[in-house]
């Protein structure tokens, strides 16, 4: 990675970027470095779906569409009328 570094007055910047009016007459430090490009990959969209299979417990798979009311029952007691 290359980087490149120059000394130039603000005022020659002005076009590209907005700098404060009190600065135009000042020398400042242009320092260019190229941005490391994300690999394609990153770049597409990829389902989650499945990725944690290998995680999965059967036997706790049985109980989550109950899950919510046995932790809500668990915390607070029997609130059913």
């Amino acid at each position: 990675m290359e980087v490149v570094r120059k000394i130039m007055t603000a005022g020659m910047l002005s076009p590209i970027i907005d700098l404060p009016w009190a600065s135009q007459n000042t020398k400042v430090e242009v320092l260019v470095l190229p941005i490391s490009q994300p690999s394609h990959e990153s770049n597409s969209f990829r389902s989650m779906k499945g990725r944690l299979k290998e995680y999965a417990n059967p036997e706790l798979a049985k109980l989550e569409k109950s899950a919510w009311a046995n932790n809500v029952e668990e915390k607070y007691g029997n609130i059913r009328h």
